[in-house]
């Protein structure tokens, strides 16, 4: 049998980092003479760890799945991984050292999709309420009503009908009724609900026309039913409210990422980021503030068949208002914050019946839809899509783009092929957002093409048993298909979607990881239920779809993702075995300790 130790010198000391392995007697002499060289390092505190981990399980996530009982860093760097006899020499001296009494230790989590600019500021103004049902909003609007003058805009944000005890968006009528003098804003993302102050003071009438890709529904009559289909920008929204300063915003960012740091997040892939929030990541770095590593999607909204002006937003989005060029492609910047791939929005959403599917979605008062043909919204044509992201990529830009129906991946595959057919793209991991539905033909697509994606199990959780009411099982099976992904030997990564509230489980949508690996090792629906249960991850795979996935990814995984000697010290420990405990008591885990770059950024007392 042979004897394994690995041990790394730091790689900006030395430059490398190999693992060393022993075998037979003849190469003993040479392990004596590389231990005593490493020992003498040691003591002249040239490699000595100034922080480690003993007692534990460490769970290294590495290609083996391998599980050790020490780990020492020296700096930012994991210097060691293995038995307490084998690191414990290398502690330096005045090094602190965490006695873990057996607890877990693993790497750092990656939240592979979230919007924690904004969702830092959006209880700024006081807590949002959490609505269960349609009742719970009329009396929300009705009090809101009371305490507003005449006239003062109301909103909900992001309250979808999936998660309402009625499983529907509320009628004008409703609307009205809860607040005839004031105007009410119904956020759902894609989807908005407006009652018919809004309307009036928005000047949306029978005669307005549908902007382009959007749509005013209307009744028989071919009056405006208060449902706005990705064409919430024809109201005229005023927020009441105050809104936060440059240093309250800084202020709000470091608190979301304490919370996410709270529940082992070490890293998270930004959605959606523009210039100010990209300054604000780089100032929060400089300052030696920032707690999370961010690689920042950046987002185009193309005008509909207008190619010219898409390159010249193309170009602009790299240049920035300085003129500088420090805002891509892809690649720009460093470990702690990177510009990712470009995105659009190529569809609506799921929860609120826009995402574009391959078959018409069906009647029903869920989604208040009324054509029988009606598949939802395609927001980007093929044609203008193939062009920009050819030119985007020969740009040096890697691609995704937010696709929630079958059909919007079909599309988007179609471009990637398209895109292959001019330039080799199988090794640049381009990426699906999101890719909740998919099929057997996407698969063997995204195996050929070498795709990547992010999933949201808080959406099978939260909305699975409303979906299937609304689909079926025939094309709910196709559902976040997790399982099957890693059968085919792809790579997607577990993101939340965050993006409104604070709370990681009442949040839209829940961010807490713990929940989401529970999700996708159970598929339980809130409702109650299993759906799909031939799809459940196991505890390997859940554990690296929230780890090591999220760096590969973003081509991060020689880096972080896996307690490695070399790579980051982004790790984090936990109060339990998420390997051993019954799987029902994963989603309560507790962080008791969370090192980001060698630091201790979390540690309960």
């Amino acid at each position: 049998m042979p004897f394994q130790l690995e041990v790394g010198f730091l790689r900006c000391q030395c430059g490398w980092v190999r693992n060393l392995t022993v075998w037979r007697a003849p190469y003993l002499l040479a392990l004596i003479l590389w231990l005593a060289v490493v020992f003498a390092h040691s003591v002249r505190g040239e490699v000595a760890a100034d922080l480690a981990i003993t007692n534990a399980n460490v769970l290294t996530v590495d290609d083996h799945f391998s599980q050790a009982q020490a780990i020492a860093i020296r700096g930012e760097y994991i210097v060691a991984v293995g038995s307490n006899s084998a690191v414990v020499p290398l502690i330096g001296k005045g090094a602190r050292v965490v006695d873990a009494r057996g607890k877990m230790v693993l790497p750092g989590l990656c939240d592979s999709h979230t919007h924690t600019y904004r969702a830092a500021v959006s209880e700024f103004s006081g807590p949002l309420p959490v609505l269960k049902s349609l009742i719970d909003a009329f009396q929300f609007i009705r009090q809101k009503a009371a305490n507003q003058p005449p006239g003062s805009w109301i909103l909900l944000e992001r309250v979808y009908p999936t998660r309402l005890k009625e499983g529907r968006l509320p009628t004008l009528a409703e609307l009205d009724a809860a607040a005839p003098n004031n105007p009410v804003y119904w956020n759902c993302g894609p989807v908005s609900m407006a009652n018919s102050k809004a309307l009036q003071i928005s000047h949306i009438t029978r005669e307005t026309p549908d902007p382009v890709p959007g749509q005013i529904v209307r009744d028989a009559a071919g009056e405006p039913t208060g449902l706005l289909r990705n064409a919430a920008q024809l109201l005229k929204f005023a927020a009441s409210a105050r809104q936060p300063t440059a240093a309250e915003q800084r202020e709000a960012v470091k608190h979301i990422y304490h919370l996410y740091n709270r529940q082992g997040i070490t890293s998270i892939c930004e959605r959606r980021t523009e210039f100010e929030a990209i300054d604000l990541f780089r100032d929060l770095e400089r300052s030696g503030e920032l707690t999370v590593r961010i690689n920042c999607t950046r987002l185009m909204e193309p005008v509909p068949r207008q190619l010219e002006t898409a390159l010249t937003q193309l170009d602009e989005m790299v240049r920035g208002p300085d003129g500088y060029g420090h805002y891509g492609p892809t690649g720009v910047g460093d470990d702690w914050v990177r510009i990712g791939p470009l995105k659009v929005f190529l569809d609506g959403g799921v929860l609120i019946g826009t995402a574009f599917m391959r078959e018409p979605w069906g009647c029903g008062q869920t989604y208040q839809i009324t054509d029988p043909a009606y598949r939802g919204l395609l927001n980007v044509q093929p044609e203008l899509l193939d062009a920009l992201y050819l030119a985007a990529a020969k740009r040096g830009w890697r691609l995704t783009a937010h696709c929630t129906g079958e059909a919007a991946v079909d599309v988007l595959l179609d471009c990637y092929q398209n895109i292959q057919k001019e330039m080799d793209i199988r090794s640049r991991r381009f990426e699906i957002c999101h890719a909740n539905f998919q099929s057997a033909e996407n698969f063997a697509r995204c195996r050929q093409l070498g795709i990547v994606a992010d999933m949201q199990p808080a959406w099978l959780y939260k909305d699975g048993a409303s979906l299937l009411k609304t689909l079926g099982d025939r094309r709910m099976r196709w559902f976040e298909p997790l399982k099957s992904w890693f059968d085919n030997n792809l790579i997607i990564a577990g993101g939340s979607d965050h993006m409104v509230g604070l709370d990681s489980f009442d949040s839209t949508n829940p961010w807490n990881p713990w929940l989401g690996m529970w999700i996708a090792l159970t598929r339980h629906t809130e409702q109650g239920g299993v759906l799909n249960p031939a799809e459940c991850l196991t505890r390997e795979q859940a554990i690296r779809f929230y780890t090591i996935n999220g760096a590969r990814i973003n081509f991060d995984e020689n880096k972080k993702g896996s307690l490695q000697p070399g790579k980051y010290a982004d790790l984090i420990m936990v109060d339990r075995d998420l390997l051993q405990c019954p799987v029902d008591e994963i989603r309560d885990t507790k962080v008791m300790l969370t090192i980001v770059d060698g630091k201790v950024v979390w540690e309960k007392k």
